[in-house]
């Protein structure tokens, strides 16, 4: 991967959510206190920051995503894997995707990236989508919106029926659809909300872990406060049970990853808002050390760890526009519960059935969402807490 690919790829760095195992715990909880100094890091040297030219962001020609829908199931089903749930019989069927005009379409005139968080231990083994976001750029009027998708959402996967949003990748890889796991999830969100995937970006926890420590960190402004399993300390490699209580935060990347992974005392609908924040910290912190001459270091830390088809042709506008846009254009929307239906599987598993006509009202208005930071997505239990007896990580 040529070093320039990284930096654009910074938009996609929070896309890491939970399901790695965790190895050693300390049962004693501590609250961490918000901390204002930078984590050192091994073989990083902080630059000052500069200032960013407003240079005019030329508009790439898009190259969609090598991805076609085949008119039959690539590989027949094995008599060892359940392909699908049937749906309860309660009439709670999906509703069908709505028709747009070609003017009510606005992701028609964007590029249009999927953003996939990967549980994958071993490249040979299919894995599902943890993280499912799709980044929609418009360079014309330099705006970006991100829709994140519940993983837990019920979906009609293209040559395998209904089932949950994150099994596509798992069902693309294990019947060899042609474009694999991600072409079959490319083409499920295309299929079920009408948009259209050009490029996407897979990112593995490690990747990000690294790239967090490669920047130095990173500023989150922690605004509910949350309980779940983090390290007491920056550079340990224990988890502890504790409160991280409201306020601002220099995160290493063991810190950050588990921030942007904790659901067991929210919900996927949250962390997916805590994920969207974060991708707005890791844009500022590029911008604020001078990204440039780290792009080398950023190379080390990545190359293994991220997939993507984009190209330099499509790298460099990105990355402009990364550094140039202000932060209330950036818009977020989450499919939380107000969008879905909770729904029960025979197997008495809950998914959550789309509301199609309200999440397309949701879709057709991605730019007029407010910012990331300004988003009405805050749960409702947003106070302060105390922390319960630990669970079962």
């Amino acid at each position: 991967m040529h070093p320039l690919r990284l930096f654009g790829l910074l938009w996609a760095l929070l896309l890491l959510s939970g399901c790695a195992g965790v190895e050693a715990l300390l049962p004693p909880p501590l609250t961490v206190t918000p901390a204002t100094a930078p984590i050192p890091i091994a073989g990083v040297t902080p630059a000052a920051p500069s200032a960013v030219a407003t240079t005019v962001t030329p508009v790439p020609e898009r190259t969609p995503i090598r991805v076609k829908v085949p008119s039959a199931p690539a590989v027949a089903a094995t008599s060892s894997v359940e392909l699908l749930l049937t749906p309860v019989a309660t009439g709670l069927a999906p509703e069908p995707l709505p028709t747009l005009a070609p003017d009510e379409n606005r992701l028609e005139r964007t590029m249009n990236i999927l953003v996939v968080g990967s549980d994958e231990r071993r490249a040979d083994v299919p894995w599902r989508a943890d993280v499912v976001m799709v980044v929609a750029v418009d360079f014309a009027v330099r705006e970006v919106g991100v829709i994140s998708f519940p993983r837990d959402l019920w979906v009609r996967i293209p040559t395998v029926g209904e089932n949950r949003i994150n099994t596509a990748t798992f069902f693309g890889d294990l019947h060899r659809y042609p474009t694999g796991g991600i072409g079959l999830l490319a083409d499920t969100i295309h299929r079920n909300f009408g948009i259209r995937i050009d490029h996407y970006v897979k990112v593995n926890f490690e990747g990000f872990k690294q790239v967090v420590d490669a920047l130095g960190g990173v500023d989150i402004t922690v605004d509910c406060p949350l309980t779940g399993w983090f390290p007491p300390a920056p550079g340990s490699n224990d988890l502890v049970w504790m409160t991280l209580q409201p306020g601002e935060y220099h995160m290493d990347g063991a810190l950050a990853l588990q921030y942007v992974r904790e659901r067991k005392t929210t919900s996927d609908v949250d962390r997916a808002r805590r994920q969207q924040r974060v991708l707005l910290a890791l844009r500022k912190r590029a911008r604020d050390i001078n990204i440039l001459p780290r792009v080398p270091v950023l190379f080390d830390a990545l190359r293994d760890t991220i997939e993507s088809d984009l190209g330099l042709t499509e790298i460099i506008p990105l990355a402009r526009l990364a550094l140039q846009i202000e932060t209330q254009d950036v818009h977020g929307f989450l499919i939380d519960f107000q969008y879905t239906q909770s729904w029960t599987t025979p197997d008495g598993a809950r998914v959550l059935l789309p509301k199609m006509k309200a999440i397309q009202e949701g879709i057709r208005n991605l730019f007029a969402q407010p910012s990331i930071l300004e988003n009405p997505f805050r749960p409702a239990n947003c106070r302060d807490i105390t922390p319960e007896s630990s669970p079962e990580p």
